[in-house]
């Protein structure tokens, strides 16, 4: 079985793949023992991650499926590419263009197109039930720490919410996946999938939670019971 420092190692066009703490180097390193693997990949723009996962799938015989809302269809002329212009919610339509995703399902889905947290919920929860058992969905800029030391509240808060809906989705699904989170780069998200191919989330449902007005208090409670035990 191919390991990444089979892959043509000297080969410098996609630097960002071979540096090991990269989120890219993540993905394609959760992939190198897969056969035939094959991404869906939501977001392409000016294609920066759509040219590196072709880099690498065209050295172990794998498929990339792109969707974008505008037309990004000359970002590569690779043979493991296919690419569609579409709303990536509009799943009726891309299984329609794409149907060895329906019938096959993938390996690994790519989540890094519009970035609210309303979107990327209903993305996970469209997109799951073509996602094979031990795949994973890797959902990109989840970490607001870069814009915290910038003071940049809007994008903080953006990043936060959508890593609160990862969460979510994880905590009504705890018994069909993993969750793992990486830092640097803004974050990454992997949901790792338990169940088979064809398996959906469960239903929605609400998770209990504190109050957070609790959580500001709670310290000073803490201290103030300490200081009544004296």
């Amino acid at each position: 079985m191919k390991i990444m420092e089979d892959v043509n190692l000297k080969n410098q066009d996609y630097p960002i793949i071979l540096n090991k703490g990269s989120h890219l180097r993540l993905m394609t390193d959760f992939l190198i023992k897969k056969k035939n693997p094959v991404i869906l990949e939501l977001g392409v723009e000016r294609g920066g991650s759509t040219k590196a996962f072709l880099w690498f799938l065209e050295k172990i015989n794998g498929k990339l499926y792109s969707v974008d809302i505008d037309d990004c269809s000359k970002v590569s002329k690779s043979l493991n590419w296919k690419f569609v212009q579409s709303n990536d919610l509009d799943y009726e339509y891309i299984l329609k263009i794409f149907p060895e995703i329906k019938n096959c399902g993938v390996d690994l889905i790519y989540i890094d197109s519009y970035h609210e947290n309303f979107h990327v919920s209903k993305l996970l929860n469209i997109w799951f039930k073509y996602l094979k058992k031990d795949g994973a969905i890797f959902i990109d800029d989840i970490d607001s720490f870069p814009f915290r030391i910038k003071k940049d509240t809007w994008n903080s808060i953006v990043y936060d919410l959508t890593d609160d809906v990862i969460k979510e989705f994880y905590y009504n699904n705890f018994d069909k996946v993993n969750l793992t989170k990486y830092f640097g780069e803004n974050g990454l998200g992997k949901i790792y999938k338990l169940t088979d191919l064809y398996d959906e989330p469960n239903p929605a449902r609400k998770i209990w939670n504190y109050n957070i007005l609790i959580k500001i208090i709670y310290p000073y409670l803490r201290k103030l019971k300490k200081l009544l035990s004296f």
